[in-house]
């Protein structure tokens, strides 16, 4: 997640690993739940990383929003492409659904 903070970029960021195959092996479900304390990501429907949004330093999620999909090239993650990278690269996407609890 990346935010501004005072006008200075912040971010904080996990990852995960699948056990038995890659992302591309399959489709899957990747979701995140927003609480007023937590957010939580989960990948099919497995939780693997959340973060606290109680400090101060997370007021920026407690205002209106926008989704970014991304497939990154470049920058300090995950690094500059080389001549293993495969292009074109695709990101498929079913559907995009949000919910809000009232």
């Amino acid at each position: 997640m990346h935010w501004s903070f005072n006008g200075s970029h912040a971010e904080y960021s996990g990852n995960k690993v699948l056990a038995t195959s890659n992302f591309v092996d399959k489709f899957h479900v990747f979701s995140i739940v927003w609480e007023e304390s937590k957010l939580t990501w989960l990948v099919d429907n497995i939780p693997f990383h959340s973060a606290d949004l109680t400090a101060a330093d997370k007021d920026a999620f407690k205002k209106d929003f926008f989704l970014i999909f991304n497939i990154a090239v470049g920058g300090n993650w995950p690094g500059s492409p080389d001549n293993t990278t495969v292009f074109p690269q695709r990101m498929f996407v079913d559907y995009v659904r949000v919910f809000q609890n009232q």
